[in-house]
């Protein structure tokens, strides 16, 4: 009887452990979507901000061959403050039946 039980115990522990490990290996996979969106983001950014020019309006696109999960959407508008733009720019992904999206946002003179 002691050892059925210590089965039974044993038993319950390993299906723990099992959902655990499954629920670690969602959590990389998503901390990696993070990171990547986040620095494609950043890049993207910056190419707009420093080499395009902030122009008012909405642009849209992926990241090619090296990236083809990943699209950003760059949106730029007038600020409140005087000759500056406001300038979002959102890179999303599928993340099974949902998308998931990094946004930043920061501010750049007009041109």
């Amino acid at each position: 009887m002691e050892v059925l039980l210590a089965l039974g115990i044993l038993a319950v522990a390993l299906v723990a452990l099992l959902t655990l490990r499954n629920r670690d290996v969602a959590l990389q996979a998503q901390s990696r979507h993070l990171v990547t969106a986040t620095a494609l983001a950043k890049s993207k950014l910056e190419e707009i901000s420093v080499i395009d020019g902030a122009h008012e309006g909405e642009q849209s696109g992926d990241f090619g061959e090296d990236y083809p999960a990943y699209r950003w959407t760059r949106v730029a508008a007038p600020a409140p403050l005087l000759g500056w733009m406001e300038l979002h720019v959102e890179v999303s992904w599928p993340e099974g039946a949902r998308e998931e999206r990094v946004e930043l946002v920061t501010y750049v003179k007009e041109e």
